[in-house]
């Protein structure tokens, strides 16, 4: 078994030292909650609970905003220390990827929950701020982040809207949220230092292969990572000097290039080779297409 078999084989769930297990904050969340999304960036969820308690350790950096007041919340973090404390609207509790946590309340409770992968988080640093790995520092409890509130409201409402929740928004959301987590709560941030060494020729090939047969799929960093046989923080810097950008890049070149090639061709409606390309919709591929490559698909038609 290779090492991206042993790592879809491993699925949702790993062991740790302690015998609990590591899990996706999808999984910790019932799903009679409330609405979901998945994006390239991480997962939101809009949630709704009556009085409970929980207690996990997961797999992502989850980050909770309190939507309504909530009174008297039991909550541990990276210990066994339980705090009580009245959480305002806007409150913000910060759950880094591998630490212990629990939360216990007894009344219904309404909050927004953003999950990012500690790998993606990596990515966005190196991508958005050029900056090393980093560590996030969790707020004491009861921390009110107006900011966070205010992006957390712009994700509940496109969750809980009549219309299908557009995934480019959704993602652009968990984007600036990832970037704000970074600014306010992560450790020192230190220049990234330049990497020794880029991915092997045989590794580099592998993962090059891979992105060209899958470009038009969902693919994350430590998928890649387990393609290439390396951790994933140790992938982005390897892949990022092997071929110039990080891998997000790489992938968005991939998908536009063969936007371009069909656009040209001229034989296929736009919206349907967004699709074809792994663009959520037409929007979603014209964006970034004016972005990366200052035309829309419109005006790339016409030219050809």
């Amino acid at each position: 078994m290779n090492n991206l078999e042993e790592a879809r084989e491993r699925g949702g769930y790993d062991r740790v030292d302690s015998g609990r297990t590591d899990r996706y904050v999808f999984d910790i969340i019932p799903q009679s909650a409330g609405p979901r999304r998945a994006t390239t960036r991480g997962s939101v969820i809009h949630s709704i609970r009556s009085p409970g308690s929980q207690t996990f350790l997961a797999k992502e950096h989850a980050v909770g905003i309190v939507l309504t007041p909530t009174r008297k919340l039991r909550a541990s973090l990276g210990s066994d220390r339980i705090t009580e404390y009245d959480a305002p609207v806007g409150c913000i509790a910060v759950n880094p990827a591998g630490v212990d946590s629990s939360l216990a309340w007894t009344e219904t409770r309404k909050n927004l929950v953003v999950a990012i992968p500690p790998e993606t988080l990596s990515e966005l640093a190196l991508q958005e701020l050029d900056l090393a790995t980093v560590e996030l520092q969790p707020p004491a409890f009861g921390t009110v982040d107006l900011r966070a509130l205010d992006m957390a409201r712009r994700i509940s409402v496109e969750l809980t809207g009549k219309a299908t929740p557009n995934e480019l928004y959704l993602d652009s959301l968990v984007t600036l949220f990832g970037v704000h987590l970074l600014r306010t709560y992560a450790s020192p941030m230190k220049q990234l230092p330049l990497p020794k060494g880029g991915l092997s020729a045989k590794s580099a090939r592998r993962v090059e292969e891979y992105l060209r047969e899958h470009f038009t799929q969902k693919i994350h960093v430590a998928e890649l990572a387990a393609v290439a046989g390396i951790s994933p923080n140790h992938f982005i810097l390897r892949f990022a000097k092997t071929f110039g950008m990080p891998p997000h890049r790489y992938l968005i070149n991939l998908r536009l290039d063969f936007a371009e090639k069909l656009l040209i061709e001229g034989e296929i409606a736009i919206a349907e080779i967004a699709y074809m390309t792994g663009f959520s919709d037409q929007s979603h591929l014209a964006t970034t297409m004016k972005r990366y490559r200052g035309k829309t698909p419109t005006e790339l038609r016409f030219m050809g």
